[in-house]
C-alpha cells in the first residue's frame, strides 16, 4: 500500500511539474507575443510619422518649385532691372571672347541680340 501511495505521489508530482512547465511555456510565449506586437506597433507609428514628414516635405518642395519658377520669370527680371536703372545693351555692346589655344587663334565675336554672331579678328 505504501508503494502504491509512493507511485501515486510520484505521478502527481510529475503531473504537477508537467502542468507547471506547460504553464511556463505558455506564459513565456504570451510575453514574447506581446513584445513582438509592441515592436510592430512602434514601427507602425514610426512609419506613419515618416509618411507624414514625406508628405510635408513634398509640399514644401512643390512650393519651392513654384517660387523658383516665379523668380526665373523673364518679365519679372526685366521689371526689376528697369527699377534698378538698368538698360538693355545695344548689339555692339555684347562681346563674346574665345580664349586662344595659342596667340594666333584669338577671336572676338559680336553677338547680335536676335541670335546672330559676327566674327571680328
Amino acid at each position: 500500500m505504501n508503494t502504491r501511495r509512493k507511485n501515486l505521489s510520484a505521478r502527481e508530482r510529475r503531473g504537477r511539474v508537467a502542468k507547471l512547465l506547460l504553464a511556463s511555456v505558455l506564459f513565456a510565449g504570451l510575453f514574447i507575443h506581446i513584445g513582438m506586437l509592441a515592436g510592430i506597433s512602434g514601427q507602425t507609428k514610426e512609419a506613419a510619422a515618416l509618411k507624414g514628414e514625406l508628405v510635408e516635405l513634398n509640399a514644401q518642395r512643390d512650393n519651392l518649385e513654384v517660387s523658383l519658377s516665379m523668380l526665373k520669370n523673364p518679365q519679372r527680371i526685366e521689371q526689376l532691372a528697369a527699377e534698378m536703372g538698368m538698360e538693355r545693351p545695344t548689339e555692339d555692346a555684347i562681346r563674346v571672347v574665345s580664349l586662344p589655344v595659342s596667340q594666333d587663334d584669338a577671336q572676338t565675336q559680336t553677338a547680335e541680340l536676335p541670335g546672330g554672331e559676327g566674327v571680328v579678328q
